[in-house]
């Protein structure tokens, strides 16, 4: 039975001046946020430090285990401040994009790679802040390029600056980039978002760096460029997660590739056992209005109907001036589509499986075939958990974890409901507990169903390997 008045999408919201409060915060997660992201290409460590605390006292108020998701700059081009916050932009006026200039005016601004305006030529195409304005280089100087604005637009602070089909020759990572891992690992981070990932090694040195610092976020690459997109194989086997980051990522490939991508992104996270995210502009002009687009509503239920774990709020809950509607309303969206779907048709995973991938398809079949009302499991790091939420079966799920650390782990995996127990003696003992525990957390009557799964002995078990059907 699948219990529609539970959400089972998780929704991540940016945090920033509109949300980065006691108060606000609360509202979001108790009208569906369960994951807090910050973005480290606007943060400063002494406010992440006050978000940290804002969020850990919203835990604390809804007892609800609210993840933590820092956002790496990681190689991206982008401006740099202007005298008044920016400078707006008519068809064919001209500006420069320069090597010297710190702080922007009407002539000229700064940018934060400065060798990579040297890969720029005449005739090159600029786009500002994900394409919303669109320059042409018409000539070219040792120390700068002149710009022609091929539409009406502004150029911000701190915007993006993409340039299609030209190697900017960026370092992936950046010694800027590296202390903030290492900040994020020692300071509450339970999900790394790793930007403008293109090979499996970009992975391999953000994990080291994380394990260098005593921490053990789960790493999520970020998919934002055609190169990502050519070795997406190697890069999701590598990853915890990926998120299709639509914004860069619709500037770098052709737009109208973008729907397709996203379903076969996602499609081979499933088949790979990784969870996958859909971010950027999902409600955007919710920015400035109360309701959402219809498209918008439809890119929301579209991301949930390709069978996506998560889908994300940007603008919308750090500037927007609707933050706590913008989360009710993707909750709403989220629980409807969730129960039009059919969960019977599981994952085909591909060649051989493990003992915990067997045991996850076995819950997931004895789900679709008996009236279970719900699975519990048990999981000491949350590897079980997030095996059996990939299959999607057909009810939800309840991890019972050793810490808040753990639960906050499984926060963003499909369906599942983490929350925080006693580490269990013997089978006998997990069973009875988690017979209270069902009961107490759902509304289940005595002659109920329920699943119970985990891995025995307890803290020695690598694998999944005891499931076990219990009455109520």
């Amino acid at each position: 039975m699948w219990d529609d008045n539970i959400k089972k999408t998780k929704i991540i919201c940016s945090v920033g001046p509109a949300s980065d409060s006691v108060d606000v915060m609360t509202k979001m997660v108790n009208n569906g946020m369960d994951c807090a992201r910050i973005n480290l290409s606007h943060a400063t460590k002494e406010g992440i430090l006050e978000t940290i605390d804002v969020i850990r006292e919203v835990r604390r108020i809804t007892n609800v285990p609210v993840a933590v998701m820092y956002d790496t700059k990681g190689p991206e081009f982008r401006t740099l401040k202007f005298k008044d916050g920016g400078i707006a932009l008519q068809k064919n006026n001209t500006i420069k994009m320069s090597k010297t200039c710190i702080i922007g005016n009407e002539d000229e601004f700064g940018v934060n790679h400065n060798e990579a305006i040297d890969f720029i030529q005449i005739g090159d195409k600029v786009l500002i802040d994900n394409a919303l304005l669109e320059l042409e280089v018409i000539d070219k100087k040792e120390d700068y390029v002149l710009l022609k604005a091929l539409g009406n637009g502004k150029i911000l602070d701190n915007k993006t600056i993409n340039v299609p089909g030209v190697n900017l020759n960026l370092d992936f990572m950046s010694e800027t980039d590296k202390n903030d891992i290492a900040f994020a690992a020692k300071n509450a981070c339970d999900y790394l978002a790793l930007s403008f990932v293109n090979r499996k090694e970009d992975v391999i040195e953000a994990r080291k760096i994380i394990e260098d610092a005593g921490g053990d976020a789960l790493i999520i690459s970020k998919i934002e460029s055609s190169t990502g997109i050519e070795n997406i194989d190697e890069i999701i086997d590598e990853s915890d997660g990926i998120m299709v980051a639509r914004g860069d990522l619709g500037v770098d490939v052709p737009m109208e590739k973008l729907p397709m991508l996203q379903k076969n992104i996602i499609r081979k996270c499933r088949q790979k056992g990784k969870f996958a995210i859909v971010a950027t502009e999902m409600l955007a002009s919710m920015y400035d209005n109360p309701r959402p687009t219809r498209a918008e509503v439809s890119d929301v239920a579209n991301a949930i109907l390709d069978g996506t774990d998560c889908v994300m709020l940007s603008g919308e809950t750090t500037v927007g001036l609707y933050p706590v509607e913008s989360v009710t309303i993707m909750n709403r969206i989220c629980k409807y589509v969730e129960s039009t779907i059919d969960y019977s048709k599981h994952v085909a995973y591909k060649g051989t499986i493990g003992t915990s991938d067997t045991i996850a398809k076995l819950v997931a079949d004895a789900v679709e075939y008996s009236d279970i009302k719900l699975i519990v499991t048990t999981t000491m790091t949350g590897f079980t958990a997030r095996k059996i939420s990939n299959l999607r079966p057909n009810t939800t799920i309840l991890a019972c974890c050793p810490s808040n650390h753990i639960a906050e782990k499984v926060v963003l995996n499909f369906g599942v409901k983490p929350v925080t127990t006693e580490i269990y003696e013997n089978t006998d003992e997990m069973v009875e507990n988690s017979r209270l525990i069902a009961k107490k957390e759902f509304n289940l009557n005595d002659g109920d169903l329920i699943i119970v799964t985990g891995g025995f002995p307890l803290g020695k078990a690598r694998t999944t390997n005891y499931l076990r059907i219990i009455e109520i």
